[in-house]
C-alpha cells in the first residue's frame, strides 16, 4: 500500500477525460480497528447482481478469505468510517479486488466508466448527471415487476462504459422531450452538464455521440 492512501483511507483517481468526468478509479484501505488516517474506512457497502438477485454487499475487515474479486453492478457505493461518517460514490459496475495488507484489507475498484461522487460540489457535472441518472433509473425500476432485480437482469449483458453512454442518450432524449415552455433554469443545468460530459467523452474517446438508449439496452434491442 502506497504512503498516500495508508495516509488518507481512501483515493478517488482523477478522471482520464478532458474536461474532468468523475473519477479513474477508487482505492480503500479498511482498518482492523481505529487508526489516525483522514478518512478511516471500517466498511465498504457495495451494489452486486448474482445473476439473479440485486444485493447490497457490505465489504469489512473480517470474514474474508486473503484475496477476493466482487462484481460490482450500477448503483451506489458507500465508505463508513470508525467515526460515522459516510461517503457515497456512485458505479456504472465494474470490479472490486480486496486482499489482505497486514493488518488492513486494500480495495481496488476499477471501471470501464466513471466513477462520480454523490455529495461533492451540488453544481458539478458528475453530482448532476448523477442525480439525473438515480431518478431516470427509479423510473425505470417503477415500471418494472420485480423492480431492481428485473433492471439488473437486463443491465448484467452490458459492460459499466455500454450503460454510461446510454443513461446520457436517455437522459439528452428526455431533456428533448421537455416543452419550451417548461425549460427552466433546471433544465438548462442540466442540458449544460450533459453537453460537457459528452464534450469530455468525444475529445477522450473519440465518441460520436450515437448508442443505443437505456430503454434500448432494457428492452434487448441493443443493436
Amino acid at each position: 500500500m502506497d504512503a498516500k492512501l495508508a495516509a488518507l483511507g481512501c483515493d478517488f483517481e482523477p478522471s482520464k477525460y478532458t474536461p474532468d468526468l468523475g473519477y479513474s478509479r477508487l482505492r480503500v484501505a479498511i482498518s482492523g480497528k481505529p487508526t489516525q488516517r483522514f478518512f478511516d474506512v471500517k466498511a465498504v457497502h457495495i451494489p452486486t447482481f448474482d445473476g439473479r438477485l440485486f444485493h447490497q454487499t457490505l465489504i469489512t475487515r473480517h470474514e474474508l478469505e486473503p484475496r477476493e474479486t466482487f462484481q460490482v453492478c450500477l448503483g451506489e457505493m458507500r465508505l463508513e468510517t470508525y467515526k460515522g461518517e459516510s461517503l457515497l460514490a456512485f458505479t456504472f459496475g465494474g470490479t472490486m479486488q480486496v486482499t489482505i495488507d497486514r493488518n488492513d484489507l486494500y480495495c481496488e475498484f476499477n471501471s470501464s466508466a466513471p466513477i462520480f461522487k454523490v455529495k461533492e460540489d451540488p453544481g458539478s457535472v458528475g453530482v448532476i448527471i448523477t442525480d439525473e441518472i438515480m431518478d431516470l433509473l427509479a423510473e425505470k425500476q417503477a415500471k418494472m415487476t420485480f423492480h431492481e432485480d428485473e433492471l439488473y437482469s437486463h443491465l448484467a449483458k452490458f459492460t459499466p462504459y455500454q450503460i454510461f453512454l446510454a443513461s446520457l442518450v436517455s437522459l439528452q432524449k428526455r431533456a428533448d422531450a421537455v416543452p419550451m415552455n417548461l425549460r427552466r433554469e433546471e433544465y438548462h443545468k442540466v442540458v449544460a452538464a450533459l453537453h460537457r460530459a459528452n464534450d469530455a467523452i468525444k475529445n477522450t474517446d473519440g465518441w460520436d455521440g450515437h448508442s443505443p438508449s437505456l430503454d434500448d439496452l432494457l428492452s434487448g434491442e441493443n443493436a
